[in-house]
Parts: structure tokens; sequence; C-alpha cells
């Protein structure tokens, strides 16, 4: 009986360590072939660095730190950036945090079927889902970094204590911690938590509930509404991706009820329902038997879904972090939904949650049995990185530098870097153009042989025609130029 107990939660110990070992060795083997890019490694990278020197123009997206996203759990880093930390390990530490993630799914689970089995399956399906695994892929991203947060969270605010007064006040303070770390790591984590809230009203626990719900709401109409597009300059940095439907959440909001038909176009077009079958069939369809608890990431979805940009609605990046984790835990309820009728049928419910999750793994993750594993998402074999190496020793360690963009997250800890052409012609800078540096400033540019095009090609040019930069020195079809002229 002893070792039947142990047994469960031992072999999803085994399961979280051994995708930690495979995940984050293939995250840093990416990184060091030069295969992460600026946006978004490069400007979180940067923006640490910044915030452990007491600055904060960012100059890889062209906004302040906080005008990027408020990310203030970015000062619980800083000593590690002191102790030479840097984007291998932002990315380990995103990886342990994926991982850990199947820790506060198995606690929910176990809570709510009553079984350590089932619940170390739930937590292995956390583990197989595909974009778990992309979102490891990516790279460093706040929001990803919030998920465990978000779920433990979750936990503690929905389990009901066995004891009353202190007992319930105890784990409501708990529960508040976790939300709230979750919410430092990015602005609109809020959001989710509003979800929780509302979960908890739909329950009854209306004091709890109503206070999460309304913390929450200002938290995002101060941060998220007010702060960031203050800093950015008054200003969305992404309010461009919603077209007609507005540049602000408000906007978008407003649009949507005063003229419905935009809305509910932009939900045909871009495949609503192919979406939401993206996000919930790697589960078995389960979540949707838990619509309260799915209620969490709603706003991300639709957030993600309303814009213009298909990059959004990807399963790959980390717009689906929050999608992802509300998807896993309505899994979990709508297993214990069912259970709570028939515990075989429960118990059958988690064992097709776990089997989708498994085909699903095989059929487009990124895990080694994954059907993309192999397809260029991961560098195989052995990596020509001696023109980069070779740039990053010839480029002093604080000097100003324009450089392509998987250069960039190499030497993101620095005052002034940008992505070429900037400074000379904007691009992908998202703040005004007058915060550009004089192109004066730059001392050099790292350039990739033939991988320029249009505007920057003309503007590559025109700097060694001049003999504005020359002294080239070209290692593995990798260049780096220096600025001649003052």
């Amino acid at each position: 009986m002893k070792t039947a107990k142990i047994l469960p939660p031992a072999i999803l110990t085994a399961a979280v360590l051994a995708w930690i070992w495979v995940v984050g060795r293939l995250v840093v083997d990416r990184h060091n072939s030069f295969a992460t890019f600026d946006f978004d490694l490069g400007i979180h990278d940067q923006s640490l660095w910044l915030l452990s020197k007491g600055q904060w123009f960012n100059t890889v997206c062209g906004l302040p730190v906080f005008g990027h996203h408020a990310m203030f759990m970015y000062w619980l880093l800083v000593p590690l950036v002191w102790l030479g930390g840097g984007p291998n390990l932002w990315n380990l530490i995103q990886v342990v945090a994926l991982a850990l993630g199947a820790v506060p799914v198995y606690l929910i689970a176990k809570q709510r079927l009553r079984s350590d089995v089932l619940a170390c399956m739930l937590g292995v399906s956390w583990l197989l889902l595909p974009t778990v695994s992309f979102l490891a892929w990516e790279t460093w991203h706040p929001e990803t970094l919030a998920v465990p947060f978000l779920m433990m969270g979750y936990h503690y605010a929905t389990t009901r204590p066995t004891g009353f007064g202190t007992d319930v006040r105890r784990r409501n303070i708990i529960a508040f911690a976790w939300l709230l770390a979750a919410m430092l790591w990015k602005e609109d984590i809020s959001l989710a938590v509003m979800g929780i809230g509302i979960l908890l009203i739909a329950t009854k626990r209306w004091k709890f509930g109503g206070a999460l719900l309304g913390f929450a709401a200002l938290y995002f109409l101060v941060f998220g509404v007010w702060m960031v597009p203050a800093l950015a300059g008054e200003t969305s940095a992404y309010g461009m991706l919603y077209g007609e439907l507005g540049q602000t959440p408000f906007d978008v909001v407003k649009t949507s009820l005063s003229e419905p038909s935009l809305f509910f176009d932009r939900l045909s077009n871009n495949n609503f329902t192919g979406y939401m079958g993206q996000l919930s069939s790697p589960l078995g369809f389960i979540p949707f038997l838990a619509p309260l608890t799915i209620l969490m990431g709603v706003p991300q979805i639709f957030i993600n879904i309303l814009t213009t940009a298909d990059f959004t609605w990807a399963m790959m990046y980390h717009y689906q972090a929050v999608p992802v984790a509300a998807m896993m835990l309505g899994a979990i309820e709508g297993a214990a939904f069912i259970a709570r009728r028939s515990k075989l049928l429960g118990a059958l419910a988690v064992t097709v949650t776990l089997v989708a999750s498994c085909v699903a793994a095989n059929a487009w993750s990124l895990l080694p049995f994954g059907d993309a594993y192999k397809k260029g998402y991961w560098p195989h074999g052995e990596q020509v990185v001696d023109g980069w190496k070779a740039a990053l020793d010839r480029v002093g360690p604080t000097d100003p530098v324009s450089a392509h963009y998987a250069f960039v997250p190499h030497a993101s800890q620095r005052k002034i870097i940008y992505t070429f052409p900037n400074p000379w012609v904007r691009t992908n800078f998202l703040g005004d153009p007058s915060l550009l540096e004089s192109p004066s400033k730059i001392k050099w540019l790292v350039i990739p042989e033939n991988t320029m095009g249009g505007a920057a090609a003309e503007v590559l040019q025109k700097l060694i025609s001049t003999g504005e930069y020359g002294d080239a020195q070209t290692v593995a079809g990798i260049t780096t130029y220096r600025r001649l002229k003052p």
C-alpha cells in the first residue's frame, strides 16, 4: 500500500526531471547555435541588464523597460545579472518553471479526483502538451514564467480548507500571494485572475472572489491601461495589430459592441473554432466541461484571435501561455465533474486526456518523439558558429552596435544595441523615432553575408561606399565593420 502511494508522485517527479534535462539542453543548444532572436530574448535580456545598472530605456524594442510591459518580478532577477546571468540562465529558469507547472496540476487533480494515479496522469499530460514544449523553445517570456504561479494561486483559491475562520483566511492569503506574484510577471495576467474571481463568485465565495476580481481589475487599469501606455508615449506597442477594431483594449471592446459585425467577421476570418480546437484537442476536449474554469483564459483568447497577425493565435508562441494553462485546469475540473457522477467515467476522462496529449505530442510537439523535433526548430548536429564568436570577440563589451537579429541576444547586455538597419532606418522599433540614438554613436556593424535586402542592403552599401564603416573582418560568413569616420 505504501509503495502504491509513493509510486505516482515518484513517476511524476522523474518525468519532470527528465523534461527539464531534455528540453533544457535543447534550449541551451539553440541559443549557443545563434538561433535565438532579438524579439524577444534580446529585449528581455537587455531589460534585465538595464535594471541591474539603474537604467531603463531598451534600444532593442525602443521602449522603456516598463513601457514594454509591467514586469516587476524582473527586480528579483537583478542579483542574478550581477552574478553574470544571461540568456541561457533565463531560458533554463523558464524550462524549470514550465516543468514545475505539473506540480499544481498534480495537487489540484489529487484533491478533485482523490487519486494519486489519476493526478499523476494529468501531470504527465501537462508535460506532453505541444504548446508547453514550444513555449520553452521560444525562449524567455514573462507570461510563461507566470504560469506556475497562476496555477498555484488557482489551487489555493479554489480548494476549500477543511477548517473554518483562520484556516480559510490563511488559505486565501496564500492564494492571493501566488496570484499577486503571477500578476507581477506581466500586467495582463491580471485578466486571468479576474476570471478566477468570477469563478469564486459563481461558486458562492462572494467575499474573496469579489476582492480578487476588484483588485485584479484595478491592477490592470493602473498598469495595463495607464502606466504601460504612458511610459511608451501614450501609445500601445501592439495596438496596431487590431486594425479597424481599435488601438486600445477599450477601443476594441467599444467597437466590438457597437459594430458586432466587425467582431464576428474577425472571428470567422481568423478561424476561431479551429483555434479553440487546437487549444482543447490535446486534452481530449475535456476542458469544455468546465466553462467557469476556462473563463480565466477567455480574455487572452480574444486578445489573441482578434488581431490581424496570425502569430498571435499560432500555438507555438507565448500568447498561448495563459490559454493553455486555463485549458489544463479545465481538463482537471472537467474530469472531476464526470467523476462526481461516476468514478469509472472520471478515470476514463483522465485516460482520454492522457491519450490525447500523447497523440498531440507525437503529432506536433518539439519533444524528441514529436513530429516537429527534426523540422528545424532545434539545431541538430555540429553548428558553424565561428563567425558569430569572432564577431563577439571583436566587438567591445560596452561598444554601441547594430547587428543582425541573431547576434543581438548574445550582445544585449549593453546600453546601446540595435537590430540593423536601426538607427538609420526605423525597423521594429516600437517607440517614437526621435528616441533612436544618433547613428554616429554606433561603433560596430555585425552582418552575415548575403542576408540583407531592401532598405537594409541599401543602407549597408552606402555606409561602406562612403567610407563611414570599414576595416571589415569576415569569419565563416559573418562580417564585422568598424566605424572609421566620427
